[in-house]
């Protein structure tokens, strides 16, 4: 992309001066977040396209004994890591180009120097540097690129720091979307038929990074009669991984829905996701005990069904993604309208645990993250993020942090990682506890949508 750089003795010398600087920029797009809503409702209203059938889907939500319907929205966000984008380089009169970068992707970086600079990349050396915080926001080099440039430029030592605003309106955000759900009850109690029509982003025709969905994502093969259908809203907007990618957004979105249809059906939500997930109808989705035995421990743990006093409430989620299975199971208390979330208990399934604390750390800084995002949206207007700094994308501050317990399912399977993992079933569980406590379903993000305070 094309840019201006100002080179000075400091960053505040730089900084000063680029206050200063007056440039005629021609806008690439005028994306917002106004007209994305516009067209989101329409495409509501729309089949979209079909990703997967099982079974009847319409024949049995007409036999249902009740027909549950929601819809659900999470908005676009940030990584925010608390570093912003930074990185040196050092261009030698040899031609040889030296970075010292906080990359999650030190290969990629390079391969983008090489294309953009035309420089071999055996003559691109990177010197690998603590991440200061990544989330998937450091697999995209772009920073890198830049410093190289610029040291090219002017054939001396550039040292790259971006500030707070650059690195929140320049981000590859974590794509928003709108999960419009149908699930029928039947006489059993058990789901008989569920309808999702997901509408999300895309370029050129296809979903963006991170705005794709799995046709084989629960429960699909958890029901008899099962329909995905997609709807794509052309962005210009860069999007890209983030913690857990896709599985961190959506998995709020199914599990809160189930929540729905297990109170619609006069069920305990845990018994009611237990008896979801003792059967399968052709290849299951994941392993079906390994998600059991987590809500187990969690549920376990947790009290799950004890007397609770007015303003206090539990809720619970699983999920799978990344080789791991976890369960929370969350309490909150409630104020009013304003939330505390106190504890959550956690059943972890990855394989076998050698580093117990680190796990933990793992598991603490997940549900962490993801309070913390689910009070947080990024919009835009005109083609550019309408929020800037930390006034306008408040982070979780630690009074507001819970307690976190954490429980591992020790087991022969092989061992998978656990930075991701723990953040998708967070969210769902707080916002079901919310519910349980105050009797507000949320049901779009961030939590003030629906008048929630934490």
């Amino acid at each position: 992309m094309p840019g201006v750089a100002i080179v000075a003795n400091s960053w505040w010398q730089a900084n000063e001066a680029r206050k200063q600087l007056k440039v005629d920029w021609a806008a690439t797009h005028a994306d917002s977040s106004a007209d994305y809503e516009r067209q989101a409702e329409i495409l509501r209203t729309q089949p979209g396209a079909t990703l997967r059938a099982d079974g009847d889907v319409e024949s049995a939500l007409g036999s249902a004994v009740k027909v549950v319907e929601a819809s659900y929205y999470y908005p676009f966000v940030a990584h925010a890591n608390l570093e912003p984008q930074n990185c040196t380089a050092l261009f030698h009169e040899s031609g040889r180009l030296e970075l010292w970068a906080p990359s999650q992707n030190p290969k990629g970086g390079r391969q983008l120097i090489a294309e953009t600079l035309g420089i071999p990349e055996d003559r691109i050396h990177v010197n690998l540097a603590r991440i200061g915080g990544g989330f998937g926001r450091r697999l995209v080099n772009d920073f890198m690129g830049e410093a190289a440039w610029i040291a090219r430029e002017v054939r001396r030592p550039v040292q790259l720091q971006w500030t707070r605003e650059d690195d929140l309106g320049h981000d590859f955000y974590r794509p928003a979307a709108w999960h419009h759900f149908r699930a029928g009850i039947g006489a059993d109690g058990r789901m008989s038929a569920f309808d999702h029509h997901f509408v999300t982003f895309g370029r050129d025709g296809r979903p963006v990074s991170g705005a794709d969905l799995s046709p084989g994502h629960y429960p699909a093969g958890l029901v008899p009669n099962f329909r995905l259908r997609q709807s794509l809203i052309e962005t210009h907007v860069p999007t890209g991984p983030w913690r857990s990618p896709g599985h961190s957004a959506y998995c709020w979105a199914y599990q809160s829905f189930f929540d729905e249809v297990a109170l619609a059906a006069g069920r305990d939500p845990l018994e009611f996701r237990l008896d979801l997930l003792s059967r399968s109808y052709g290849e299951p989705p994941l392993d079906l005990a390994r998600t059991a035995g987590t809500l187990r421990a969690a549920a376990e743990k947790a009290g799950w069904g004890r007397s609770l006093p007015a303003g206090r409430g539990l809720g619970l989620a699983f999920h799978f993604d990344h080789g791991g299975f976890v369960s929370h199971v969350a309490e909150v208390v409630a104020d009013g309208r304003q939330v505390r979330v106190e504890k959550v208990w956690s059943g972890v399934d990855i394989g076998p645990v050698i580093n117990l604390s680190g796990a933990r750390n793992q598991v603490e800084g997940c549900v962490v993250d993801a309070l913390s995002t689910a009070q947080l949206e990024i919009t835009f207007a005109d083609g550019a993020a309408q929020q800037g700094n930390f006034d306008s994308y408040g982070l979780l501050r630690i009074p507001q942090a819970p307690e976190v317990e954490c429980h591992f399912i020790q087991s022969d399977h092989p061992p998978s990682g656990l930075g991701e993992p723990p953040i998708a079933p967070a969210t769902p569980a707080i916002a079901n506890a919310i519910f349980a406590a105050t009797g507000t379903r949320i049901r779009a993000l961030p939590f003030r949508r629906s008048g929630i305070s934490v």
